[in-house]
């Protein structure tokens, strides 16, 4: 009787197991290539001394070219990366130069990157309730729902300073818009990113690269 009351009990527990690997595979079937992508983003800073707005187009073409334009209120470049070059244009004045590219990836292409599991180290995931498990790391805690196999949320903190991001997905479980709210030494920010526009970069013209 001992061992068949064993024998049930883990099966149970097993039956909510899930691993650190699972969900990195589940997360990386509902994302694009990082290299052939095509995305267009608005991102909404919000501080106690106002409000800021940065809008960005990115296109990865392969690893050697990349097309970004970004917009907000003290600046509005765009750049074009096609192999060992680089061309930087400012739009407001439209005058250019070409300069060699080592290929660093551009900041702006950090925002293609909505995965927080794909880099850093993280424990194996801890069962909470109804499908969600937690995730502990060193970028915090990250709540992960099996059933609809997606990222929630993700919760940091550090002294008196909290982070908490929350994520929301379209009704094919795309993300769609990822909100970090910050409180420390009493004072509140948020940083809104919406995304606009993702899909494959494979119908981009290979014409805009050339320069």
């Amino acid at each position: 009787m001992r061992q068949l009351i064993f024998i049930l009990f883990f099966s149970f527990v097993s039956s909510f197991a899930l691993s650190l690997d699972q969900v990195r595979a589940n997360l990386a079937k509902n994302s694009f290539a990082s290299d052939s992508i095509e995305m267009s983003i608005r991102t909404t800073v919000n501080t106690p001394a106002g409000t800021q707005v940065v809008s960005i187009y990115i296109v990865q073409k392969g690893l050697s070219k990349t097309y970004t334009e970004l917009r907000m209120p003290i600046m509005n470049q765009r750049s074009i990366v096609n192999g060992s070059r680089m061309k930087v244009v400012d739009l407001n004045t439209n005058k250019a130069q070409i300069l060699p590219y080592n290929g660093e990836a551009l900041a702006a292409m950090a925002y293609t990157n909505f995965n927080p599991l794909k880099s850093g180290e993280w424990d194996e995931p801890k069962f909470v309730s109804d499908g969600v498990y937690s995730i502990r790391g060193e970028k915090g805690t990250l709540y992960y729902d099996s059933k609809k196999k997606r990222v929630e949320k993700l919760e940091s903190g550090e002294g008196d300073s909290f982070a908490l991001t929350t994520f929301e997905y379209d009704t094919e479980n795309n993300l769609k818009k990822m909100t970090v709210a910050v409180a420390a030494e009493g004072v509140n920010t948020s940083v809104v990113t919406e995304i606009l526009a993702m899909r494959s970069s494979a119908k981009f013209p290979d014409k805009l690269f050339e320069f």
